[in-house]
């Protein structure tokens, strides 16, 4: 969606977040059932006086595996986010921090189809002295997983610095990244690979 100053890129249903949460539900309630049918009816105190760490399992399992599942539904609030404007580039890949990416310090931009669905690219100009922010190892989780995904293309994912999941967005993987090359200045290359 453009407005007057910015592109932003309209984000689609949280398929994805959703789906994560609902198999990391299904997954700590098994296993916190399984901890307390097996350790549910231990003592909290031995023989002896000393605290039982048998009993200790059952609520634990089920404290980490509640947290799990919050980290999960956190996913589905923080969502991926793509902005242009004439200055920057305003990139959130997952559910971490927004980077902001002025212009002069990206280099090229570019579609790619993978195993795991298309990803933008972004690959920033190398060296410290670029204006904005750099991505971090949190900030290249997608990344990442673009470079597992990505089959004999895993050498060029790598040459970047930053992937964001396309299908996040609302539109084809091929309309998103036409509306994004109409705000690129010319010194940025954009590649299609979808």
């Amino acid at each position: 969606m453009a407005t007057a100053g910015r592109l932003q890129w309209r984000r689609a249903a949280p398929r994805r977040a959703l789906r994560r949460t609902a198999w990391s539900l299904v997954l700590v309630s098994a296993v916190a059932a399984a901890a307390w049918l097996v350790f549910g009816g231990e003592p909290v105190r031995l023989a002896g006086g000393q605290t039982n760490p048998l009993a200790l399992i059952p609520p634990a399992t089920t404290a980490i595996g509640a947290a799990a599942v919050v980290w999960q539904v956190s996913a589905a609030f923080r969502r991926p986010l793509l902005e242009a404007s004439h200055y920057a580039l305003r990139v959130r890949p997952g559910r971490w921090r927004t980077l902001v990416l002025p212009w002069a310090a990206v280099a090229e931009v570019a579609g790619l189809s993978t195993r795991g669905g298309a990803v933008l690219l972004i690959r920033c100009v190398p060296g410290r002295a670029t204006p904005g922010d750099r991505p971090g190892l949190l900030d290249r989780s997608v990344l990442r997983s673009a470079m597992r995904t990505a089959g004999p293309d895993r050498a060029t994912v790598a040459a970047f610095d930053l992937a964001v999941r396309m299908e996040e967005f609302a539109g084809t993987p091929e309309e998103q990244l036409a509306s994004l090359a109409a705000w690129a200045p010319g010194h940025v290359r954009v590649t299609d690979v979808l």
